[in-house]
């Protein structure tokens, strides 16, 4: 009996201390690793990334595919016929293999270009204009019959994107309402872009008393405005990434279908200070064309400049630091706040979030007294301020925490760099 016990305390013992292996092991395996060669992935014996599984498959298949401890069933998946053809077709997919053995779980591995990109810093301002028309709102109209909303009717929602209305292109509210109006209440038949799908809608007009014209009942937006700071620039041809997230919609939240965009010079002259609850802002205004914009990603903004905006001994490149480089501790930003043009700022990077994949990689706070004294921490437009830690470009500044100006969101440089169209680079 003693001895059924001290092996059944032994069993018990092997068994939680494994378990606590394997948690250890799974929870400082990242979901995303990316290295600048794919030979940097093994260098340790502890974890062990392999494209087949690693033994540990090979191990428990030999035993009639049994799952000797079923704790760890859903991180095996890979050894399935259907999985197993998943692999093969995304290469970038790595088995984490406990000791070289025991599957942990999936992990996607991308290879980053070795990429020196010159820091940004300087303002720009943006003129937007969307392709199709985006429904920001309804509204009742005022007839003969009481209200009625044609819009809610025909099944249009909030954040539709209309390109077509009875098969002519929609780029501006203009046309959308020209045609609205002269419909006398027939029905229009419509084009909606609706979570990446075409929806064919059936609207019918009512006449409104108010205003003596044929209405729909739809809020529509077609263009924006705004200033940003460059993040950086190519040197090779002058395409540059800037703000580190999307231009979005202010009152849907959703990223804006660019159609066109111009990138304009912006002079910065003056700041509004931010405060909690109450964010700040970079004043100034706009002078000559300076570029195009070609790109609106969740993860930033990309186009062309017409001329290098800065001078050659401030056009010295940087590498790109990926991810896995950055450390909390000290860093700096480049950024513009007032007449003096592009400054460089300390910061402090006091939290990372390692396996983040959009523009909140990483938390930052503002710890320079001159730029605390101007700005209050972090204002709007400062967003795509380069971060530069150890001599590398790391990231961009891109989120305020509205209930501390001093603190705010960063995203990777890899992340960032990543989303910008591949005819840029």
């Amino acid at each position: 009996m003693k001895t059924g016990k001290a092996l059944s305390v032994i069993i018990l013992s092997a068994f939680i201390f494994f378990a606590a292996v394997f948690g250890v092991a799974d929870f400082i395996t990242p979901e995303t690793i990316t290295v600048f060669n794919i030979d940097e992935i093994n260098k340790s014996n502890f974890i062990v990334y392999s494209k087949s599984g690693g033994l540990g498959i090979d191990f428990i298949n030999s035993y009639g595919n049994s799952n000797p401890v079923g704790w760890f069933s859903v991180n095996t998946k890979e050894s399935s016929q259907e999985s197993s053809t998943s692999d093969c077709e995304n290469d970038d997919i790595y088995t984490a293999n406990l000791l070289g053995i025991i599957p942990i779980k999936k992990v996607q591995v991308n290879v980053f270009p070795q990429t020196a990109l010159i820091p940004g810093g300087m303002p720009f301002g943006v003129k937007f204009f969307t392709e199709g028309v985006v429904v920001v709102g309804l509204s009742d109209i005022e007839t003969e019959r009481g209200s009625i909303n044609p819009a809610k009717t025909a099944g249009i929602k909030t954040s539709d994107i209309i390109t077509e209305i009875n098969g002519i292109s929609i780029n501006s509210v203009e046309e959308a309402a020209k045609i609205i109006e002269a419909s006398k209440g027939d029905n229009l038949y419509l084009k909606v872009l609706r979570d990446g799908k075409t929806v064919e809608l059936r609207l019918k007009p009512v006449y409104s008393v108010s205003e003596s014209k044929y209405k729909s009942g739809i809020w529509l937006r077609d263009s924006t405005a705004g200033i940003g700071t460059i993040t950086f620039i190519t040197p090779s041809n002058y395409a540059f990434g800037g703000l580190g997230h999307g231009i979005c919609d202010v009152d849907t939240g959703n990223l804006m279908p660019l159609k066109k965009g111009t990138v304009i010079n912006a002079i910065i002259d003056s700041s509004v200070k931010g405060k909690p609850e109450l964010p700040g802002e970079l004043k100034g205004k706009f002078k000559e064309n300076m570029g195009t914009l070609l790109a609106n990603t969740q993860n930033g903004i990309f186009g062309i400049l017409n001329n290098m905006p800065v001078t050659p001994e401030n056009a010295t490149p940087l590498p790109v630091g990926l991810r896995s480089e950055v450390k909390e501790g000290k860093a700096s930003i480049y950024s513009t706040v007032d007449e003096s043009g592009v400054r460089e700022f300390e910061i402090e990077i006091i939290k990372i979030y390692k396996s983040s994949n959009d523009s909140k990689n990483f938390l930052v706070k503002i710890t320079d007294p001159e730029l605390l004294e101007i700005t209050g921490g972090i204002v709007q437009g400062m967003s795509g301020s380069p971060i530069i830690q150890d001599g590398k470009i790391i990231g961009a500044v891109t989120h305020v925490l509205v209930s501390d100006p001093t603190k705010g969101y960063g995203i990777f440089m890899e992340n960032m760099f990543s989303s910008m169209p591949e005819v840029l680079k």
